[in-house]
């Protein structure tokens, strides 16, 4: 099962993108994987964590070396064994959201071209209207 990520507010009103349902779920898979096999796992973990090591000090010789690479494709290994990171969304789903939002921007299109409409009617009505004051406040002709 896939978690999607939730927006939630920190402190300060910051938003946050929180990952940490899925998280929670990989962190489980990878005990019942452990439980399994936790030589095999064990092994692995231990060896992205030296791996770790290894490429810090060959990032300090100047990025030389492919301990960095090595790692990374062992943590993508495991991560793919307790459930992998993607996210599909369901076709469906994604469809049903575009068409509520093309209707929703149909709606806003007629809302506009009303409230357009209203606001050059005012615009005609208040000339008229300055004009009639202004034909009001001028001395009469004798």
């Amino acid at each position: 099962m896939s978690y999607l990520p939730t927006l939630r507010r920190a402190h300060k009103g910051a938003i946050v993108l929180d990952g940490s349902a899925a998280a929670h779920e990989q962190i489980r898979t990878l005990a019942d994987l452990y439980r399994e096999d936790p030589e095999g796992v064990g092994d692995m973990l231990i060896q992205i964590a030296d791996l770790k090591d290894q490429a810090e000090r060959e990032r300090d010789l100047d990025g030389l070396g492919h301990a960095e690479h090595v790692r990374d494709d062992i943590v993508t290994e495991l991560l793919n064994e307790i459930g992998g990171a993607e996210i599909y969304l369901d076709p469906r789903d994604n469809h049903h959201a575009l068409m509520q939002a093309r209707s929703l921007a149909h709606q806003a299109r007629r809302i506009a071209d009303a409230a357009q409409r209203r606001a050059d009617e005012l615009a005609v009505l208040t000339t008229v209207a300055r004009g009639a004051r202004e034909e009001r406040r001028r001395p009469p002709v004798c």
